[in-house]
């Protein structure tokens, strides 16, 4: 895409998704947003994807802002619990915990104290009675 003047993007952005955009929202997003929309729109998965988001943003708007950031492979979570140090490694395909893959925290909180725990809570990443 040419770089446009930002009121002529804002203009060709209003002409695509039939609205004025936010005033607040900058270059790099309207050119992402307006390629998108000229590119089709979104994959199947993608669509359901973004469904879920909606859903879970009506049921709380402050969702987004309480999230804690994607983990990154290669993150080292410990967490000493009942005087034992445990061990996790973030991988791109879930979690590593005693060379087992795990696909939540949850389950590795779990099967560490024997209770029903968030994962998130369990290993501090995200406070008790957060959304």
């Amino acid at each position: 895409m040419q770089k446009l003047l930002i009121n002529e993007l804002r203009q060709r952005w209003a002409e695509a998704w039939g609205r004025q955009p936010h005033l607040r929202v900058g270059r790099v997003m309207l050119e992402k947003s307006l390629s998108y929309k000229l590119q089709g729109g979104l994959s199947p998965k993608q669509q359901i994807r973004l469904d879920q988001l909606i859903k879970e943003y009506k049921r709380n708007p402050a969702c987004f802002d309480e999230r804690v950031g994607a983990l990154k492979p290669g993150t080292r979570l410990v967490r000493i619990y009942n005087g034992t140090k445990h061990n996790v490694l973030v991988k791109a395909d879930g979690f590593e915990y005693q060379d087992q893959t795990y696909s939540s925290l949850s389950k590795i909180a779990n099967d560490i104290t024997g209770k029903r725990w968030n994962g998130w809570v369990f290993f501090g990443l995200k406070k008790a009675g957060a959304s």
